[in-house]
């Protein structure tokens, strides 16, 4: 377990880089990352390297103790390469080119863009290889979809289309170009998602083709960074820093490169003063890319904002935040950044230091926290989260409803929230992992609204209920194939089966409210979307009430070999979750957190049959949690009886 910072050294004389490591040390700070948007001064002009700078800020900070992670600097290439190769610049959806003064401003398919990149990347990875003071490499920096529309993407999109479907007979029958008479004699003729007369409104097979394609360029791009590092320097290990519920890129194929994935986690992106933080989901979503533990690469240390700022976090906040990342399965908690910028775009993204560089009370609420886990480090180290329920995530999905929304709230990742928040609220852990992970570990799997249904995936899912998994299916399954066309069969396509039963219609309900009643006349409220369901085979565990379809099931049951389906027709608001998943929880034999407040999150890690308990007070009033009969306390209060009394955003932590 550590601790880390971001830091430039190149922001700051050189006779400050002593003060600052000292400071480090002294907070328990163990690593830092630097360099990843420094281009300019490593390489000042074309071909003249100079990395004397970055030789002499790692020595200062290695003389200390604390290692350092290098990111490749090609998330901000140098003026100098732009005025040679104005062809980097990337193209909107109206086809007109960034211009220089931001960041990624480049196309990541630009020839001229990833001939500098490998060198510059081949350069840093030959020179600092043996450097003791270098632990590993961060990719480049927050990578996003490659969602350009230059000439270059265009012509390359051809070519992948070209290279998927074999011809344009193949193409055009899978599009369904027939529409609209978009049917296509050569290929030059098929165009990018560009915004037209029309908006934005492209055959949905074309745009989905072309998220694929983007995703797949960014993923590329990374691939020949990952390569040169290899080969030059194996001994580091190779991350990089995602972005939790970013959705642009495939992030499962992006971290199939990496030796573990990080994330930048600020929550009070998602946070209002005196609500819970929302980053629970964003953890468990990075834990899933590759099923392991992870760092958080940046940390949010104080207030964040580029023209405008956010609220500060209150105290206690900053190390709850922390905790709450080793809880879901970070092994290190590197904080953004070291000190606040004195210019530039993010003059207000604020460290933990001030602009005047003196340690204040983020400094010491760190450096307590820091404490906190180096006495609990060799108690923590080589565990992590396991979970007996499981959530399906696809960024292909995720696109398609961003294509088609269909209706508010049925976006990707406000279905999957809506299963997480629930769990959470239950005290239930929970992986977010694709269609492709081992299943059969988990005893309730839930599959949110899987528009883009494979039989092979159906046939998966058959196999799992069948073993004795619980499967949820939730609406919108099955409308579609791969290739984003409707299927034929009746809803919900290959796994009606399964679900035993039929989507015989169905209500787009967006904000819209529809009555449901459970047999055993609890009365709850849906919204969002609402499929009337024929069983076949199914029992029926909740009805419409009235609105579009009284008296018809909304919820089904369907038991099938050892284990049982259950079709969620409909959604709607916290009870309704709460109440239809403890049925889903006790089907499953999975037991709740019993007695856990609203805003007090309880999560474990594991490690050869021992268990950790942390309980994480994300709200602002303290809270009476019940604990583990027979459970070791280790941090925060300790209990009275069987019960603790956390103060707002307090944390415990127990051996049970």
């Amino acid at each position: 377990m550590n601790i880390g910072v971001d830091y430039y050294p190149e922001h700051w004389d050189e006779s400050r880089w002593p003060v600052d490591a000292k400071l480090m040390r002294e907070a328990g700070i163990t690593f830092v990352r630097l360099a990843e948007f420094s281009w300019c001064k490593l390489e000042p002009t074309e071909g003249n390297y100079d990395f004397s700078w970055l030789d002499r800020a790692l020595a200062v900070l290695h003389k200390e103790g604390i290692k350092s992670v290098l990111g490749t600097p090609t998330a901000t290439p140098p003026a100098w390469l732009h005025e040679r190769y104005p062809e980097i610049y990337p193209a909107d959806a109206k086809k007109y080119r960034l211009g220089f003064g931001t960041r990624l401003q480049r196309c990541l398919n630009n020839e001229d863009m990833r001939r500098y990149s490998r060198l510059i990347t081949e350069t840093m990875a030959k020179h600092y290889a043996k450097n003791p003071a270098v632990a590993g490499w961060q990719t480049d920096n927050e990578f996003e979809g490659n969602l350009c529309y230059c000439e270059t993407c265009a012509a390359k999109f051809r070519e992948w289309l070209r290279e998927k479907y074999g011809s344009l007979e193949a193409l055009n029958e899978a599009w369904g170009t027939i529409f609209w008479s978009q049917e296509y004699s050569g290929w030059s003729q098929i165009p990018l998602p560009w915004e037209v007369k029309c908006g934005k409104s492209h055959n949905p097979s074309l745009q989905l083709d072309y998220r694929r394609f983007a995703s797949e360029s960014t993923v590329s791009f990374q691939h020949e960074q990952v390569e040169i590092l290899r080969a030059n320097a194996p001994e580091q290990f190779i991350t990089h820093n995602m972005m939790g519920l970013h959705d642009s890129v495939d992030y499962f194929e992006l971290g199939k490169d990496l030796d573990f994935v990080s994330w930048d986690n600020y929550p009070a992106g998602f946070w209002i003063q005196g609500e819970p933080t929302r980053s629970d989901l964003a953890h468990d979503v990075i834990r899933g890319i590759k099923g392991r533990n992870f760092w958080v690469m940046e940390e949010q240390s104080g207030i964040t904002g580029w023209e405008t700022m956010s609220r500060r976090p209150v105290p206690g906040q900053i190390r709850l935040w922390s905790w709450q990342a080793i809880a879901q399965g970070a092994d290190l908690v590197q904080y953004f950044r070291w000190r606040s910028c004195l210019f530039g775009t993010e003059q207000y993204w604020h460290g933990i230091l001030n602009h005047d560089g003196v340690p204040r009370r983020r400094y010491r609420e760190i450096k307590g926290f820091s404490e906190e886990l180096a006495s609990l480090s060799a108690e923590l180290d080589g565990s992590s989260p396991e979970n007996s329920v499981a959530i399906l995530n696809s960024y292909e999905q995720n696109w398609a409803f961003q294509i088609q929304p269909q209706a508010k709230g049925l976006l990707w990742w406000d279905q999957v929230r809506r299963y997480h928040d629930a769990l959470g609220r239950a005290g239930v852990g929970t992986d977010v992992v694709p269609m492709g992970a081992d299943l059969s570990k988990y005893r309730l799997v839930i599959l949110p609204g899987w528009y883009l249904l494979r039989e092979r995936d159906a046939e998966k899912l058959g196999a799992y209920v069948k073993a004795g998994g619980v499967l949820v299916v939730s609406a919108r399954t099955g409308v579609k194939n791969e290739l984003n066309t409707c299927r034929t069969e009746p809803l919900p396509g290959p796994i009606a089966d399964l679900a035993g039963v039929e989507v015989d219609d169905y209500d787009p309900l967006g904000d819209a409210t529809c009555p449901v009643t459970l047999a055993d006349g609890t009365s709850l409220s849906a919204s969002v979307w609402a499929d009337a369901l024929v069983p076949k085979g199914a029992e029926t565990v909740a009805s419409y009430a009235g609105g579009c379809f009284p008296g018809e099931a909304a919820v089904t049951r369907n038991e099938t070999g050892k284990g049982s389906c259950w079709y969620f027709g409909t959604a709607g608001d916290a009870a309704f979750y709460d109440s239809l998943l403890s049925r889903v929880l006790e089907d499953s034999s999975i037991e709740p957190y019993r007695g856990l407040p609203p805003n007090v999150a309880a999560k474990y890690r594991v490690r050869n049959g021992a268990t950790w308990l942390f309980l994480l007070n994300l709200g602002s009033a303290e809270a009476s949690v019940p604990v583990h009969k027979g459970a070791k306390h280790l941090l925060g209060p300790e209990a009275e009886g069987d019960t603790v009394r956390l103060p707002a955003y307090g944390v415990a932590i127990y051996r049970i």
